[in-house]
């Protein structure tokens, strides 16, 4: 019964919104938090070098949204975004998170939301990567640019 719900497109929709609304309420009340998220879903722009990422040794990370983080935070249905800084050189990256990969938000060590829906995300980019490759190649002279490698 339980996985029936955590896999239900309802009950993720809910659990999307919700985290979106905390998000907000704490935007707007200047607090500081941070947000633990499912990593395969987080986007960098621009990458991050290797150096820095053979250091996400585990499937979630966290973020702590305080100051020039907390003020670059861009709130959207879907999606957090805010710049940081990673390493020891603080390489410069805007990170995106899907609001249904976020599974905690914290305010001072102390959780205060619980995402347990399981993100559907990472099919709907396989399908629209594939739809996108389907479009390339449909162009006969992408076939023959394909082909000459």
């Amino acid at each position: 019964m339980l996985e029936t719900i955590l896999n239900d497109d309802k009950f993720a929709a809910l659990m999307q919104k919700h985290v979106y609304e905390c998000v907000g309420y704490l935007l707007e009340n200047d607090i500081n938090f941070s947000v633990m998220a499912n990593l395969s879903f987080v986007g960098f722009e621009p990458s991050l070098p290797d150096k820095i990422t053979r250091t996400f040794t585990r499937p979630a990370i966290v973020f702590m949204l305080g100051g020039y983080t907390f003020e670059s935070a861009v709130l959207t249905p879907k999606m957090l975004t805010f710049e940081a800084g990673f390493g020891s050189e603080n390489f410069a990256s805007i990170v995106s998170v899907p609001l249904n990969a976020i599974v905690q938000i914290a305010v001072e060590d102390n959780p205060i939301l619980v995402n347990f829906a399981i993100p559907k995300i990472r099919k709907q980019k396989d399908k629209s990567l594939q739809k996108s490759i389907s479009i390339f190649k449909s162009n006969p002279n992408n076939n023959k640019a394909l082909s000459k490698k």
